[in-house]
């Protein structure tokens, strides 16, 4: 078996400049795990839905060295493409806060019952841009929510109707209805 000294340090030499590739760039934080990203887990991005046509976003950063602020994306549920809702540029309270960072608030009136993924791109001084949070957004008409709860109900009655006739079927019982031991 031959071995190629040449391409083994050739490979060698590569490897150790994508290490430092990815050791200098910023880490996007949905692209480390993107399907939690999408549902939450990962994310510091909050809502509050408003009404049917609007949500509210919220979300904090403590560190923004170089940022210049924030681009705030959203796709509907079942779509691929992000598209911009507000940015930085022509939206003063989306500015970066500072090197400390600080508190942000969206409230987008743009949207309609449904789902929607939100995502919060940060924009630094060096012009690149990387997703800091992402949330998924279940907008319910006022008969959804109303279904729901009656559904809800429902199940509820069911479980405690289920415990009353268990425990009155029980038959590991030791005494009968009046009291006395069998």
């Amino acid at each position: 078996m031959k071995v190629d000294a040449e391409a083994i340090a050739r490979a060698k030499a590569e490897r150790e400049e994508r290490k430092k590739r990815l050791a200098s760039a910023k880490r996007d934080v949905i692209q480390i795990d993107p399907q939690a990203a999408e549902t939450g887990a990962t994310s510091g991005l909050k809502n509050n839905i408003i009404s049917e046509n609007e949500v509210e976003l919220s979300w904090s950063t403590n560190d923004e060295m170089g940022n210049l602020g924030f681009i705030v994306q959203r796709r509907r549920g079942g779509s691929v493409d992000f598209v911009d809702v507000a940015s930085y540029e022509t939206l003063p309270s989306l500015k970066s806060k500072g090197p400390q960072g600080g508190t942000y608030k969206y409230l987008d009136d743009g949207v309609d019952v449904g789902n929607y993924f939100y995502r919060i791109v940060d924009c630094d001084a060096s012009g690149s841009k990387s997703a800091l949070c992402q949330q998924l957004v279940e907008i319910e008409s006022g008969d959804e929510k109303t279904q729901t709860l009656v559904v809800g109900a429902f199940i509820a009655l069911v479980a405690v109707g289920l415990v009353v006739t268990g425990s009155l079927l029980d038959p590991i019982q030791t005494t009968d209805i009046t009291g006395r031991s069998f």
